[in-house]
């Protein structure tokens, strides 16, 4: 009798056991798939038996959250600020268990000073120009502040060389910022993009067909294109080569010029110590704006025609394009000292940032 007693005893334990040892049930009950960077984001969730979890955030870093159930259905509320934007990945850990609860997009909040953001420039210290066209003024992003660098001169292009700011400007001239000011340093010359090299030539692409170059002196002469459409002159003197509505230009590692062949969707590069254009790259589709990586490769930004292209992609100083981006809507692209890419969304008022490991674009700032 007593062994039998001892028996139930310990049946009733061990079930007792189980039952208390068995995973919680988990179930979401509210989970927003999006928030913005420093306000509150709220979670709840139901964990029966009321057990202590822990709520996991993995984005760029890690963030944790306490969860103390309450009352007999078990509801645990979380409230998060999230540090940084981009895409983070939520999990809840309770007694062993992990449940996913799925990701959540976080943007940065809105800055009234973009108001028209059409061209992107990265500066020595990582920190980011934008240089907007009709209104508004010329920015910098810096750790994910907005401070105004210059007004009153619309920008079609910002470029940054020597310590120094310049931008193609308003009334087709090319100016350097000086202090809070915009100094012209050309007559209105039809200029819709500037680079500059180290002896301080300015270069700017004129829509019509040419490549122009500004002295320090002031002179104004072609080094490039004749001023009608087409695409020719390979392997040959630049002046006598035509080019198709060039956008953008810039200065590569190898002290070579860089044209954005808009039309022909082809990057030129010009040997500015012999002349001789050729064609670098491959199809890059309707090119408005090019950067230079750290590498010497070149990434150019395209514009979508009929449907088709639209986005970044990157030409290798070896001669090989690949696509980065695909987006309807980019406009603009921009390469960091040590190589991150930021990409310029004109339309949507946005400057993003490529997750190198990802692929994807993550918010910086957005008008």
């Amino acid at each position: 009798m007593r062994i039998a007693a001892v028996s139930v005893l310990l049946s009733v334990f061990l079930c007792a056991t189980v039952a208390f040892a068995r995973p919680p049930a988990l179930r979401v009950l509210t989970f927003p798939r999006s928030a913005v960077v420093g306000t509150a984001w709220r979670a709840s969730v139901s964990i029966r038996p009321s057990v202590r979890a822990t709520l996991e955030l993995r984005g760029s870093t890690l963030v944790r959250a306490r969860l103390v159930p309450k009352g007999p259905k078990g509801v645990a509320r979380a409230v998060v600020r999230f540090p940084r934007a981009g895409r983070w990945t939520a999990s809840l850990v309770a007694r062993g268990r992990t449940k996913r609860l799925g990701t959540v997009d976080v943007d940065v909040r809105r800055n009234p000073l973009i108001v028209d953001p059409l061209t992107i420039a990265a500066e020595p210290s990582g920190s980011l120009l934008v240089g907007q066209l009709r209104s508004g003024s010329l920015l910098r992003v810096a750790d994910g502040r907005v401070t105004t660098v210059a007004g009153g001169v619309g920008t079609f292009h910002v470029a940054v060389a020597g310590g120094a700011i310049y931008a193609a400007g308003q009334g087709g001239a090319v100016y350097r910022v000086d202090g809070s000011s915009f100094t012209p340093l050309s007559p209105p010359i039809d200029a819709s993009s500037v680079a500059v090299d180290a002896a301080g030539n300015l270069y700017v692409t004129v829509y019509a067909g040419w490549i122009k170059k500004v002295a320090p002196n002031g002179s104004v002469s072609v080094i490039a294109g004749d001023g009608t459409e087409g695409y020719t002159g390979d392997g040959g003197p630049a002046v006598a080569a035509k080019l198709f509505h060039p956008h953008a230009i810039v200065i590569g590692r190898d002290g070579a010029l860089y044209v954005a062949d808009t039309e022909n969707r082809r990057i030129r590069r010009i040997d500015l110590s012999t002349g001789v254009i050729t064609t670098f790259g491959g199809d890059v589709g309707l090119t408005v704006s090019l950067a230079v990586g750290p590498d010497g490769s070149i990434y150019s930004a395209d514009v979508v025609r009929a449907g088709a292209g639209g986005g970044v992609t990157r030409t290798s100083s070896a001669g090989a394009t690949t696509r980065l981006v695909r987006s309807a809507t980019a406009n603009g692209v921009a390469v960091s000292p040590d190589g991150d890419v930021y990409v310029n969304l004109w339309e949507e008022k946005r400057i993003q940032h490529l997750n190198r490991t990802t692929g994807r674009l993550e918010p910086v700032a957005r008008g």
